[in-house]
């Protein structure tokens, strides 16, 4: 099939996405444990940004090498004068990469409209309410204590999860979840949404969804030992008060994932004292993008694009 010029650009640039997601994605599927045993030492904030940036690295990466060096070498050196022939591979790629995009585009709009509907009917039926030095929603609904909304997002509890715990376990709860927006979890669950993938990375999603409630833990006791004791008693009123309403994808609960090792941790652990320093690695990738961008490099890749076109 004869294309045109910006037909052949979006078709390339659909198909590299693809062949580079499925890529990465496998090397990321392969390697999943390693990197989770790798952040096991790490505090628990720095292990969540580390596995965060690799969940959505096989989406981040392919978009940045397309922005970067795709488009500028077809842009600089394909002839627009001519129409070309797109081979079966690179329209079978690009109409793959389309469908991904499509389907993820698709779950993430569902899934805000979804947060806001929730948030919308807590703002109409709710009181607000200063809690933890802040404000706060009291819904009616059946357990819960959630952070909702994207933007501007608000801790919402429930009357009988209020009425439940003490003072002390309260205040630490609602500031678990305010740790949350400080770290714009609920933007990052987008994020993963958002992002195309062939695989899953399901170990790694759950292993930063984890560390992202240690991590909010870790803010909310502020290593004092009696709130620790009290935000480990909070989950357990809270957990024995029996099933809540589901939470949707975008809002993040109190009790979160792998509730029995939070609780281990709050009474037992201490937190990593490891970091990870972000500095060294990205003056690497600075220096690499810079060497990168050069005549030659975007030579080389207008005749893999070529090939892949062909």
């Amino acid at each position: 099939m004869n294309a045109p010029y910006l037909l052949r650009l979006a078709s390339l640039s659909l198909a590299s996405f693809f062949v580079m997601n499925m890529v990465c994605g496998a090397i990321l599927e392969c390697a999943s444990g390693f990197a989770i045993r790798f952040v096991s030492g790490m505090r628990a904030c720095a292990a969540a940004r580390f596995l965060f940036a690799l969940r959505i690295a096989p989406a981040a990466v392919p978009v940045f090498a397309i922005a970067a060096l795709c488009i500028p070498s077809y842009v600089w050196l394909e002839p627009d004068a001519v129409s070309e022939r797109i081979g079966l591979f690179c329209a079978a790629a690009a109409i793959s990469g389309a469908a991904l995009w499509t389907f993820s585009i698709a779950r993430s709009v569902r899934a805000v409209a979804e947060s806001r509907r929730y948030l919308r009917s807590c703002f109409e039926r709710g009181e607000r309410r200063q809690l933890a030095g802040g404000a706060a929603l009291i819904v009616s609904s059946n357990r819960t204590t959630v952070l909702a909304g994207l933007l501007s997002p608000v801790v919402v509890v429930s009357r009988d999860v209020a009425e439940a715990l003490t003072a002390e376990q309260l205040d630490v709860a609602v500031l678990h979840e305010r740790s949350h927006a400080v770290s714009r979890d609920n933007l990052k669950r987008l994020a993963i949404l958002l992002a195309p993938g062939l695989f899953s990375l399901n170990r790694l999603e759950q292993a930063w969804k984890r560390l992202a409630e240690w991590a909010a833990d870790d803010v909310a006791v502020s290593g004092d030992r009696s709130r620790s004791l009290a935000l480990a008693e909070a989950l357990v009123r809270v957990a024995r008060m029996g099933p809540g309403p589901q939470p949707s994808a975008l809002t993040t609960s109190l009790l979160g994932d792998d509730f029995t090792a939070r609780i281990d941790r709050l009474l037992n652990s201490e937190p990593g004292a490891r970091s990870f320093r972000w500095q060294p690695v990205a003056a690497v990738l600075a220096a690499f993008a810079i060497v990168l961008l050069r005549p030659s490099t975007l030579a080389a890749v207008h005749q893999a694009l070529e090939r892949l076109m062909h």
